[in-house]
């Protein structure tokens, strides 16, 4: 990798040429990556045509199964067991590192309830390349602890929900200087007071917002096409009134309904099973979290082999919302088309 870095590291700005980049190529691009910053700098012209991905950008780790809510949209299995060790763990994500991914967004369940979970960040840290990133229900977190992983992370991610108190979480994190954002599921229910609840959550200190889309069989959580329209509207208003001082972010299972939305990237597809893989707390391999594939894996080859053989299938999760499906299978009332759902769960399932 570092002869790839050498070969194009004059095409950067002289002053952006002294930070720890990591090289990580893609199919005719290249992608450098400096995680103590988070900066990327995409590198892509005839010099880049012959380049090909060799590894995942993320792995999206469920580091366990346990968690200390009860949210009723959650789309976990509850009977998954939590297999994960501490050592197991970090094995795991140190050949990940060689291998050539860049980060590692843990997950669960509750990740601050992984036995020794502090500590974990700062191994990892210390014994690979990775930027280390995790979502939170934020119940957990302390003053000291962010003070102790302070230099030794990407990014937190705070799920908002209405049982977790959410305000003094920011407030905690905005005091100690954290790097996070929050992690918004947009229902019908939000549309009425949006607006009122981000600019909220903007005078709280939040800059950092990433909108995320229901996936499931409950039609109640589902947009049908007013909402849409709606929502379209309100994130556009945000991007107008404060666009340098905030980042607005679309979970890419929005697919291509929001036209009318500015885009930072215009993507054809999610990159699930290509550009990252999630792992589950039971070492299974699944695409995307949503998926109803589930291989099971015994070590870090496992994962390669399948990522090798299967990266271009890009093969649809079999729920309401994947945006692979067809108008994400469902229909003008929100309700899920269970044709599509059968067609897309029907797909043979890739063996280990």
């Amino acid at each position: 990798m570092s002869d790839i870095l050498d070969n194009y590291q004059t095409f950067l700005p002289p002053q952006l040429r002294s930070l720890n980049w990591r090289p990580h190529p893609l199919d005719g691009a290249l992608l450098l990556f400096e995680r103590d910053t988070g900066l990327n700098v995409k590198l892509e012209g005839e010099e880049t045509t012959h380049l090909k991905r060799i590894a995942p950008r993320t792995l999206l780790i469920a580091v366990t199964n346990i968690c200390n809510l009860q949210c009723h949209f959650c789309y976990r299995n509850l009977q998954s067991p939590s297999d994960w060790a501490y050592d197991s763990l970090l094995e795991f994500c140190q050949q990940a590192s060689d291998w050539g991914v860049l980060e590692v967004a843990f997950g669960g369940g509750e990740p601050m309830l992984f036995p020794n979970w502090e500590q974990f960040i700062h191994k990892l840290y210390s014994t690979s390349q990775l930027a280390v990133n995790f979502t939170t229900n934020g119940m957990k977190l302390t003053p000291a602890f962010l003070h102790s992983i302070e230099g030794k992370y990407g990014n937190i991610r705070l799920s908002l929900y209405d049982t977790n108190h959410y305000e003094q979480t920011i407030e905690l994190l905005v005091n100690h200087n954290a790097r996070f954002g929050v992690n918004w599921l947009i229902t019908p229910d939000e549309l009425e007071t949006i607006e009122a609840k981000f600019l909220r959550l903007f005078s709280l200190g939040v800059r950092d917002f990433l909108l995320l889309s229901y996936k499931g069989s409950d039609p109640t959580m589902h947009f049908q096409k007013q909402h849409y329209e709606a929502f379209s509207a309100f994130v556009q208003r945000m991007y107008d009134n404060l666009k340098g001082d905030v980042q607005i972010k679309l979970d890419v299972c929005w697919g291509d309904l929001l036209s009318d939305v500015p885009r930072l990237f215009e993507t054809s597809d999610c990159s699930a099973g290509d550009g990252f893989l999630s792992i589950t707390s039971d070492r299974h391999i699944k695409p995307c979290s949503f998926h109803h594939w589930t291989i099971p894996f015994e070590t870090l080859t496992d994962v390669r082999q399948y990522w090798q053989s299967h990266r271009k299938n890009r093969q649809a999760a079999a729920i309401g919302g994947c945006a692979r499906l067809p108008q994400r299978a469902l229909n003008h009332t929100g309700r899920v088309n269970d044709e599509v759902i059968y067609l897309a769960g029907i797909q043979q399932q890739p063996q280990r």
